[in-house]
């Protein structure tokens, strides 16, 4: 399992520039902060960044001053992270259910689409995704028995959630939510601590013990009257949700402790951050990207209130194939009072709370629901062991329209993508066979299926999952990385000055991996006039880059030395961007290939 995700998460990983708009940003602001020798105020572009806390940037830097400032420094952490959040899922499923549940949630984990792009990526999500995870294992953990004679394994698979927590189990529980703090902010405390306290607040219900409880679920259960189980859940939710009921949970949750342990991990650094930059850094941190995002939609990132399940679908793929069934599975066995419904019912809460609140925020971005891939995982690994167990479970007609939609999602990427390359990507045709790993195991694994052997069909279908996203990332976003422009264009003013000497400006054309490849402030202008006072006024070491609509605009203001020096295609549109200088270098132009000089 942890050598599969390796081979996932770190398949050349460094080979690719890095994307924008966030991993230049990032990067860029860890490297700027090293070079200042200044670890506590981001800054990128030479301005005060107040996006995300710094434990990113820490970890970043960590980075540079290993391999230094590369791309593969950049985002080894994050896949590091991602290992991390597989091992912890493990643990987890070990102890909620067995080892077997462990095993296949971790490895449904680590090759859903969404969460191997993060383990990629060099932003602060898979840091949050491993922390929030890590506080829900040290709370189950700290609720599980010890194991006083016989074989741990089992003991541990029969006795979960079944202990009030001690106080050095919610102490390590709200570390972790501290780290999760510094690594982007209020979310790392406020929802793995309600998607416990919801939990909790089920668990504890007044009135009903655990085995009565368990007695009246198997009656209502065995009733199979559809008004049976409404009233039944009505009088569960009314006891949950009751204030006297809410304050006393939220009591048993030790909010004193959540206090002092995260002001202790992570308020060191807020406190010291405000101090420098005299309160601006929180009131544009807190402000604007916690509270305004909630309330507005930023930056265009807007969607319906059902946008997390099509994301979910999307992202947790090909394992949203079974999210479904091994949801109703769930509901099944809670309903039932099997043994593992302490389990079912944390993840349930642990994905309740994050796709509630994330919906009724106004931003929305899909990884903003990371952090329940896990309990997903775990949801799934559940249903892989029923299924293995059970080979009746599921229909061999919901089976045969999975596979067959795996199959289709993987014509789709065969066909569709070459399509889109030959407008987008200057031919690069090849990208198809991207889609060549889900065609043939969606036939595998149909064809393990029919013969009943779903341990195989499970296997075949993380195999295919692995491959895919090793082709995507691994081969295919490097060929797609050789249409990107800022590093070339970097060098080629490099060849020409130094690159610390050159003036660069933009003007109807920006990109933030420019400031992070021209390893300077890069400044933007907003009227052609601008433009024309910067090369007047600045010697052979001034360029521009701009568009080619935007460059007609300059013809007639520019002066009569400053040509086009270097042009390239624009990233994925049908236009160009322009590299504007003075003529008096050796004039060589980049060429639309990528790369090579004419």
């Amino acid at each position: 399992m942890l050598g599969l995700s390796a081979a996932v998460f770190f398949a050349n990983l460094g080979a690719a520039q890095l994307w924008d708009e966030d991993e230049p940003i990032f990067a860029g602001t860890a490297r700027e902060m090293m070079e200042r020798g200044d670890w506590v105020v981001p800054v990128f572009n030479g301005a005060m960044l107040p996006d995300k806390p710094v434990g990113m940037y820490w970890l970043m830097m960590a980075g540079f001053a290993v391999f230094g400032p590369t791309e593969f420094a950049a985002r080894c952490g994050s896949a590091l992270f991602g290992l991390a959040s597989v091992l912890v899922t493990w643990q987890l499923g070990r102890r909620l259910f067995s080892a077997e549940v462990g095993f296949w949630g971790g490895l449904a984990l680590a090759t859903s689409l969404s969460f191997d792009v993060v383990a990629r990526a060099a932003t602060p999500d898979a840091m949050l995704v491993f922390f929030s995870t890590l506080a829900l294992y040290c709370f189950v953990a700290g609720t599980t028995p010890r194991q006083p004679s016989g074989s741990a394994r089992a003991y541990l698979a029969t006795a979960p959630l079944s202990v009030e927590p001690s106080w050095s189990a919610f102490a390590a529980m709200y570390a972790a939510m501290g780290l999760a703090v510094l690594s982007k902010g209020p979310v790392g405390l406020v929802l793995p601590t309600a998607a416990i306290g919801l939990y909790r607040s089920i668990a504890r219900r007044p009135g009903v013990s655990s085995a009565a409880q368990s007695r009246t679920d198997q009656a209502t259960a065995g009733a199979r009257t559809w008004w049976a189980w409404v009233r039944s859940a009505i009088g569960n939710a009314a006891a949950v949700v009751s204030p006297a009921h809410l304050l006393r949970t939220m009591w048993s949750m030790r909010p004193l402790t959540a206090l002092a342990v995260v002001a202790a991990v992570a308020g060191p650094w807020y406190v010291w951050v405000g101090l420098r930059t005299n309160g601006q850094w929180l009131a544009g941190f807190i402000g604007v990207h916690n509270v305004g995002r909630f309330f507005h939609a930023m930056e265009h990132h807007h969607g319906p209130f059902f946008y997390y399940v099509v994301a979910v679908v999307i992202g947790f793929f090909p394992w949203s194939l079974f999210l479904t069934p091994g949801l109703r599975l769930c509901g099944r066995r809670i309903r039932r009072g099997h043994r593992w419904r302490p389990g079912y019912v944390l993840l349930l809460s642990w994905i309740a709370v994050y796709v509630v609140f994330f919906s009724l925020a106004r931003t929305k971005l899909p990884n903003y629901v990371l952090p329940v891939y896990p309990a997903l995982a775990l949801v799934i690994g559940g249903w892989i062991v029923a299924w293995q167990r059970r080979p009746s479970l599921v229909a061999r007609r919901d089976l045969r329209a999975a596979w067959l939609l795996l199959a289709l999602v993987g014509l789709g990427v065969a066909v569709g993508v070459p399509i889109a390359a030959i407008k987008f990507l200057q031919g690069e045709v090849l990208l198809g066979l991207i889609g060549l790993p889900l065609i043939v195991g969606a036939v595998f694994a149909w064809r393990f299926s029919e013969r009943g052997q779903p341990r195989h069909a499970a296997l075949t279908l993380a195999v295919a999952a692995a491959s895919f996203s090793i082709a995507l990332f691994g081969w295919g976003a490097v060929r797609i990385d050789r249409q990107q422009s800022s590093a070339k264009f970097a060098e080629f003013i490099r060849q020409h000055t130094a690159i610390g000497a050159a003036r660069i400006r933009t003007f109807g054309y920006y990109r933030p991996s420019l400031v992070f490849y021209s390893r300077q402030p890069v400044r933007q202008f907003v009227a052609p006039e601008q433009v024309a006072e910067f090369f007047r006024d600045q010697p052979d070491d001034a360029f521009v880059f701009t568009s080619d609509e935007r460059y007609r605009q300059l013809t007639a203001v520019l002066p009569p030395d400053v040509v086009v020096l270097a042009r390239r295609p624009w990233f994925l549109r049908s236009s160009e961007i322009l590299l504007l200088g003075r003529a008096t270098p050796p004039l060589e132009v980049v060429s639309r290939e990528g790369g090579g000089r004419r």
